[in-house]
């Protein structure tokens, strides 16, 4: 269910955007870049919300000194000022959270590439043979038999389930050079270099160039730095976030507020160390989605807190009616 309703309409978008730029780099980015577009009506809900829950905390400080010894009533006095006012201490999540379902079906793009971008369906005999024929190619070469070594003795419908589970990415590299050294193979090739990078390789194998004294494709070692960029841009966007959000620390913050600010420290610490895990282990392609992603967070909500900081006057704040009425007996 997950694939026909999430990986396959992204690969089939990504299949769109290649076709016409046919380069995956930029594929990729220009797919983070309507991905974001089409979640932009979100952003902008939340970055409402977010400008609401600021203009709310001295009522909400106010509530805090007049109850401060029943927490009881507080918190539904708290209640109800959230409820006139629309607001929600979560909804700014509802983009992040969104996005989860998207990053794990590019995921699954991104390491089955022939899948979903070339839409091989290695159940057809075709198939199968071609893919038989393209592991013997390479067993008959002595310079890269050595990376077919565990799949030359498969059969071929086993061999193709192996290399549709497994090997898509490796797979299309031996097309690849396939086609470079004895053709026919062009329609299974795709074009991964991306500012003289291959972005169908990891970034660890950086590590293993630089720890093996390997600095002949120096390309491989360069993979690091996007890892490296991904990480300090999802920290900036996170922090360029947080003080927009005017996130408040003093002590007369909300039990809710305190709650919001613990959960902004961990993601601090999380999604960075979140961002360096994938974008180091998987195809440096995912990289580039983190990167355009963070970026155009960053740009859009620069954007939309300017615009919003203009329409401060839209944004007041509600009363219950029933605490106005109190507030001018006591007047």
């Amino acid at each position: 269910m997950f694939e026909f309703l999430i990986t396959r309409p992204l690969g089939w978008i990504i299949q769109m955007i290649y076709s016409i730029v046919q380069n995956y780099g930029w594929a990729i980015v220009l797919f983070t870049v309507v991905v974001k577009l089409l979640l932009l009506p979100l952003q902008i809900k939340s970055q409402k919300g977010m400008k609401k829950q600021q203009k709310i905390q001295p009522v909400i400080a106010e509530l805090q000194k007049k109850y401060a010894n029943d927490k009881e009533k507080l918190q539904t006095e708290m209640m109800k000022i959230y409820k006139e006012n629309n607001v929600s201490m979560t909804g700014g999540c509802l983009p992040l959270l969104i996005q989860f379902p998207i990053l794990i079906g590019l995921y699954q793009v991104i390491q089955k590439p022939l899948s979903f971008l070339l839409n091989v369906d290695f159940k057809a005999q075709s198939v199968i043979d071609r893919v038989s024929d393209v592991i013997a190619k390479m067993a008959a070469d002595p310079e890269v038999m050595h990376a077919v070594e565990g799949l030359k003795s498969l059969e071929p419908t086993a061999l193709a389930e192996q290399i549709q589970k497994m090997y898509q990415i490796q797979f299309l590299t031996w097309t690849r050079y396939l086609e470079e050294t004895v053709g026919g193979f062009s329609d299974w090739v795709l074009n991964f270099n991306f500012l003289g990078l291959d972005l169908s390789k990891n970034p660890s194998n950086g590590f293993t160039a630089l720890l093996g004294g390997n600095f002949d494709n120096l390309s491989t070692i360069l993979l690091l730095l996007i890892p490296v960029v991904a990480v300090f841009a999802t920290w900036l966007s996170m922090r360029q976030s947080q003080k927009m959000q005017g996130t408040n620390n003093n002590s007369a913050a909300s039990e809710q507020a305190a709650t919001m600010n613990s959960m902004t420290k961990s993601m601090n610490l999380m999604m960075p160390i979140m961002t360096g895990f994938f974008t180091l282990t998987l195809p440096a392609a995912m990289g580039i989605y983190w990167i355009t992603s963070s970026v155009m967070q960053m740009v859009t909500q620069y954007i939309l807190n300017f615009y919003i900081d203009k329409k401060e006057d839209d944004f007041v704040v509600k009363i219950p009616e029933k605490n106005r009425k109190n507030g001018k007996k006591r007047r």
